[in-house]
């Protein structure tokens, strides 16, 4: 029964990295660049929200309008620093988005402080109970909210023109160009999209959690989840955020006590921190091991 709660618990997480993760995803399909600023875009569209939130708006459309500010945000970061990027090499491209990380974190450090805040209440107050086990309506929301917009994603990117035309955008460039798709103005699609999902799921995060600057870490713990899904695999990345907020929970909910325990029995150590922290790097490392390209990914090739 434990277990159960716990992989509820984590599903709800992961459905979160998921929405975050498939944001990377879409820049690296289209631009061939791994955003680091991913968890920036996360910690910044969660202060918006709180922001919002504290002036007097109701806290849904706080949580709207802090989306749409985001998307803002993500256009006029590809437009401004990005774009006039675009012959620099892929490590250089890189290496900005790392940068914007680091800004937003001192801007958001500079307004609201390092300590921890107190997030408005998004969803109802109040838990469930299903044959024992227990489901706060905040987990329950931002499961079913993360969920539906995962599919919604998916299904856009498989059956509208303009997903189509991001299709084409990312897979072969100057196919897209050949045929009078206007790439750049795809890009920049793709970093609006990818800065409102960000947004959104770090006012989600921090809906359950609480929200700090250490929000924009989520960033980190997306990159295992891309590469688990595969780099290119926006079904991946949704697969590998649900996998790894239940490998979190478990971790957290029972092998850690587990450890702890007999540590305690056996040794003078009482406490081995946050287990669940290290789980994403060390899957990390194993998946790029045995399968470096990812369980939905596949292997490119290379003419020699």
């Amino acid at each position: 029964m434990v277990a159960l709660q716990l992989a509820i618990a984590g599903v709800a997480v992961g459905s979160v990295y998921a929405l975050i993760a498939l944001g990377i995803v879409l820049i690296y399909k289209c631009s061939g660049v791994v955003n680091f600023a991913q968890g920036g875009y996360a910690m910044l569209g969660a202060f918006f929200t709180y922001a919002l939130a504290s002036a007097g708006l109701h806290s849904v459309l706080a949580l709207l309008l802090s989306v749409i500010l985001m998307g803002g945000v993500g256009a006029l970061t590809q437009i401004l620093v990005l774009r006039p990027m675009l012959k620099a090499p892929v490590v250089a491209v890189m290496m900005a988005t790392l940068g914007i990380l680091i800004v937003f974190r001192a801007v958001c450090l500079l307004i609201w402080g390092p300590d921890q805040l107190a997030f408005p209440s998004v969803f109802p107050p109040g838990v469930i109970q299903m044959g024992g086990i227990y489901m706060t309506y905040n987990y329950i929301a931002a499961f079913s909210l993360s969920l539906m917009l995962c599919a919604a994603f998916l299904a856009f990117y498989q059956y509208t023109p303009l997903g189509l035309m991001q299709r084409c955008a990312a897979d072969n460039t100057r196919a897209a160009l050949a045929i009078g798709i206007h790439v750049d103005r795809q890009v920049t699609i793709a970093w609006t999209t990818s800065a409102m999902l960000a947004g959104l799921g770090g006012s989600l995060l921090a809906s359950l959690n609480g929200l700090s600057i250490g929000l924009s870490n989520i960033g980190l713990v997306a990159f295992p989840v891309i590469v688990l899904g595969g780099m290119t695999s926006l079904p991946g990345a949704i697969v590998g955020g649900l996998a790894l907020g239940v490998l979190q929970a478990m971790t957290d909910g029972l092998l850690t006590p587990l450890i702890e325990r007999v540590l305690r029995e056996y040794t003078t150590i009482y406490s081995i921190g946050a287990l669940q922290q290290v789980i994403p790097y060390a899957l990390l490392v194993l998946v790029l091991l045995v399968r470096p390209q990812g369980i939905f990914g596949s292997k490119g090739t290379e003419r020699v």
